[in-house]
């Protein structure tokens, strides 16, 4: 360690107690402390202090993850420099100079002609994932196979658009091929299929894009919605005494809303009973919380009286809960920030938030338990959508606490009309007459 590194953390130390709690991105490894922080899209870990741990060690370790940050972000980290004798630096080294000679070759004024499919797909997926949240980067890179399967090793420059186009009559699944792929992955294919020629033809490999005539398929316009009644939730509130919180939960939800990742991410600091108001913040998604993934969705919305008195006793049941610091993506996928939260979501298996695999899981055994016809978990949020627009809720109203941006979704997957729901309809129109002729003054004739 530097010794105006430990000099400058002197100064952050001198007069601060030691926390069992550490600094976000310093943590214990035996008697050893280590720094975490992400390079290249890997979560890294290295020990920066051994020996006695005490605030001045604590305060070092701090400021030296901080400068890895600062760096990374600047663009002027040198992993090997920094940690010579780390392994991950070694192979993360190795890794670059291999991406950065194959790249070199094939972006050299004599290759690039013949580039082929599979070096146009990495390209273009290198280009693509930057910045992007692990799910997108996770979708282009699995929809990526099926291209490669299909032109791999073929030069960009050789493949025609009528090879494209049967490419994508022939991957989806239809009468003569029943194990094709669905109308929608066959779509997120051509994604990749369109952004791969489009650089083609930016770089001079071909004069058009070939794939531009090659259009996505119509997707039929069905709802998504299959709602849980109300027997069906009073049946998964109470089929299993032992895990009744995550019960609570999932109920709550069919009165408030949330999509699956933003239940999971949800803490004691967003809810707020007095003014009947809860704050969507975060979403869990690929094991990291991260920012809503579009600014409609980070907002305030209300609760209804079912989702108070729910809310309320979850709450009570977590009162001894100590709060724990999370890491928080930004929506730029770069950048990170902490916050100190208690979870309300969590997996009694492990303490910690609910993958999504474990709570599809756990839910399809409890509708089994609970005598209730399987549906997703996301049908809690269809249920709320549901009966509020069975309701007359205003959809204004309800497109907001979705976090819409407009009534798009709504209209075509997040809502069913439930008659059972609709009650005596005169009673809601008097409301609306009422309502709308309340201004109204007659004009008599004489």
């Amino acid at each position: 360690m530097a010794k105006k590194t430990r000099k400058a953390a002197q100064t952050l130390s001198c007069n601060s107690p030691t926390h069992n709690r550490l600094p976000s991105g310093v943590e214990r490894h035996g008697k050893a402390l280590r720094i975490n922080f992400m390079y290249c899209g890997v979560r890294c870990r290295e020990i920066v202090e051994r020996g006695e741990i005490d605030d001045l060690s604590i305060a070092i370790a701090a400021r030296l993850q901080q400068q890895v940050v600062e760096s990374i972000a600047s663009g002027n980290f040198d992993y090997l420099k920094r940690f010579p004798d780390s392994k991950t630096a070694q192979r993360l080294s190795q890794t670059e100079a291999g991406q950065a000679r194959k790249m070199s070759t094939v972006n050299s004024p004599r290759n690039i002609s013949r580039m082929t499919v599979a070096e146009g797909v990495e390209a273009w997926l290198k280009t693509q994932c930057s910045g992007k949240a692990k799910s997108t980067a996770a979708n282009y890179t699995s929809r990526a196979q099926h291209v490669l399967a299909a032109f791999g090793e073929r030069c960009l420059a050789d493949v025609t658009a009528q090879e494209l186009q049967q490419f994508r009559n022939g991957l989806v699944r239809s009468k003569h091929n029943p194990e094709g792929l669905s109308p929608k992955t066959v779509n997120d294919v051509l994604t990749v299929i369109r952004g791969v020629w489009e650089d083609a033809r930016l770089n001079d490999i071909t004069n058009t894009n070939r794939a531009g005539g090659v259009k996505n398929h119509d997707l039929a316009e069905r709802s998504a919605a299959d709602p849980f009644t109300w027997d069906e939730m009073q049946r998964l509130l109470w089929a299993d005494p032992v895990h009744l919180a995550t019960a609570r939960m999932v109920v709550c939800n069919c009165w408030v809303g949330l999509s699956r990742s933003e239940l999971i991410a949800l803490a004691a600091e967003d809810v707020d009973l007095e003014k009947k108001k809860l704050k969507v913040r975060r979403a869990f998604v690929h094991g990291e919380h991260k920012s809503p993934k579009e600014k409609t969705r980070a907002r305030e919305i209300d609760l209804l009286q079912p989702a108070i008195e729910l809310m309320r006793e979850i709450l009570l049941g977590m009162a001894d809960t100590l709060a724990e610091e999370i890491e928080v993506t930004a929506l730029d996928n770069l950048s990170i920030s902490t916050e100190s939260v208690r979870l309300l979501f969590r997996n009694p298996n492990t303490s910690g938030p609910w993958s999504q695999s474990a709570l599809d899981r756990w839910f399809k055994a409890h509708t089994k338990k609970a005598g209730v016809r399987y549906r997703g978990i996301n049908q809690c949020r269809h249920t709320f959508a549901s009966r509020a627009l069975s309701h007359y809720a205003p959809r204004e109203w309800v497109i907001h606490q979705l976090g819409h941006g407009d009534d798009q979704m709504l209209r075509k997957h997040y809502a069913r009309w439930m008659p059972s729901e609709t009650g005596d309809v005169s009673v809601h129109l008097d409301a609306i007459n009422k309502t709308m002729t309340s201004n109204w003054t007659q004009v008599s004739q004489a």
